[in-house]
């Protein structure tokens, strides 16, 4: 991933805890923060800040009126922090179509990813290791799934999605980039 600045990493972190309740989000953003203040500030500008020309009724109503026309405010603001959650990594993706399609390895992330031979893409760990008391076998699997993953993840992208439709894909696991031979080698898509 290319370098974020400090803002853009705190709001990528903050992000991606607030995603997970959208709902919560739209109603706090648009029903609450929006909603509750517009209402009550027509409320008081309406009556002219004058106590004996407010009525609680009507202060009431316009939080609800206001409160529910939130939601789609809301919703919208949650769908372009999403938007633009979701697209932070598309100019990376991009360059890396550009390497493969130009016959080199690409490194995004934890996987090196290799145009074998124009009809194959490569995917494999860019580090892992383990140690002698580990499971050999769960370790292995925990590594494929986690390449699997964050592969399946970059192929969201409508760009990557779109140039890898063609290709058939090879995951491989190694212990260590040294290795030679994968400890795994299976293909996920032919």
């Amino acid at each position: 991933m290319s370098e974020l600045t400090v803002r853009e990493e705190k709001f990528y972190k903050k992000w991606e805890e607030k995603r997970k309740n959208k709902w919560l989000y739209v109603f706090l953003n648009g029903t609450v923060y929006w909603g509750l203040f517009m209402g009550v500030s027509l409320f008081l500008i309406h009556r002219g800040f004058k106590i004996e020309n407010m009525h609680l009724s009507e202060l009431f109503e316009r939080i609800l009126i206001f409160g529910i026309a939130g939601i789609p405010i809301g919703l919208i603001q949650f769908n372009q922090l999403e938007k633009t959650y979701l697209n932070k990594d598309n100019a990376e993706i991009i360059a890396g179509i550009k390497k493969l399609k130009a016959g080199k390895v690409w490194k995004y992330e934890n996987l090196i990813i290799t145009n074998l031979d124009k009809k194959t893409l490569v995917v494999r760990n860019k580090l892992f290791w383990f140690d002698e008391s580990d499971d050999l076998n769960e370790k292995l699997n925990e590594c494929f799934d986690t390449i699997v993953n964050d592969y399946m993840r970059i192929n969201k992208a409508a760009e990557f999605e779109k140039f890898s439709k063609n290709y058939s894909v090879r995951v491989q696991v190694y212990e260590v980039l040294d290795n030679e031979m994968p400890l795994i080698d299976r293909v996920i898509k032919s």
